[in-house]
């Protein structure tokens, strides 16, 4: 799963930085929450892929499926950042290096029905969320943290790149979408995928071409994807004043990056650099910001998980 893989390569270049503020005294996350009428959870040691009947994502999309969620060969992070909607930059205070191994590694089976047919994707997550807590002795917590921050601005006040363009209303979010025609050119495709809305996504185009894609996202949530598709060790966050959601495509060469993440230097042979392609496609720039304060998601204690 591309965020887990965006989440754990945000965390080793954060290990580079110095050692941040104390934290503003933490919120523990609500306790009273609705929970799954009948629920399993097993361990899946067929190593297949990932499947869920529902976007098992922080986005918006989601369809109805008589209140029964399946999901199979899902890790333990890929369930947290569902239950949770826990933010790339959340993982910035060594979430992923708290965790033990087999909450990466291993995989998980789980069935499960809701008390109520119609239950919503928020009602999902909480569920999820007592489900975890139940199970795998779940205890977590969200703090701010002061750190050092990129800003991520428009180019030009007032215009956008031609693959950043406005979520049209009218398009529906509530059924998947079809996979263009490959040869589809990458601005004809802004607001045509990736399936679902509300997330980002990833997509390898060729050896020199990595695509970052996204529908009905707002200007904040995009910062913050595209902290991880630039491997960036600084959290990027919004300041282009834009309101709304929208949608992008970003292609670039993910060669570019450098070790620490962000990178200018192009190679002879590649497509544009990360920066390039986020100027020259999006219409934005990441500049240096200074300060700001961020929220870290933190994992108190986790057990592997109870027998059904």
């Amino acid at each position: 799963m591309r965020c887990l893989l965006l989440f754990s390569l945000a965390l080793i270049a954060t290990n580079s930085l110095a050692q941040s503020p104390a934290p503003i005294p933490s919120s523990t996350l609500p306790n009273h929450k609705p929970e799954f009428e009948v629920a399993s959870i097993r361990e899946n040691k067929a190593d297949g892929r990932s499947t869920s009947n529902i976007p098992l994502d922080r986005g918006s999309a989601y369809f109805p499926t008589g209140g029964i969620l399946s999901a199979t060969s899902q890790s333990l992070v890929s369930l947290l950042i569902f239950a949770y909607k826990i933010e790339i930059s959340e993982f910035r205070g060594g979430l992923m290096r708290s965790l033990p191994s087999w909450a990466v590694k291993d995989k998980f089976d789980i069935q499960a029905k809701a008390g109520t047919e119609e239950p919503t994707k928020e009602g999902m997550r909480l569920m999820m969320q007592s489900l975890l807590e139940d199970r795998f002795k779940l205890r977590v917590h969200r703090e701010k943290q002061q750190t050092p921050v990129l800003g991520l601005f428009l180019a030009k006040p007032g215009k956008l790149g031609r693959q950043l363009r406005p979520h049209d209303s009218a398009q529906t979010c509530s059924a998947p979408l079809p996979h263009p025609p490959a040869e589809t050119p990458a601005a004809k495709m802004v607001g045509l995928w990736p399936a679902t809305c509300g997330d980002g996504a990833e997509e390898r185009i060729s050896k020199t071409v990595l695509r970052e894609v996204g529908r009905d996202m707002t200007m904040s949530a995009i910062a913050d994807w595209l902290t991880g598709s630039g491997e960036s060790a600084l959290p990027i966050q919004d300041r282009t004043a834009l309101n709304g959601t929208f949608d992008f495509i970003l292609d670039f060469d993910p060669e570019s990056l450098g070790r620490e993440g962000i990178s200018q230097v192009p190679r002879a042979d590649s497509g544009p650099t990360f920066t390039e392609a986020v100027e020259e496609q999006l219409g934005l720039q990441i500049k240096k910001r200074g300060d700001g304060y961020v929220s870290v998601f933190v994992v108190d204690h986790v057990e592997y998980p109870s027998a059904n």
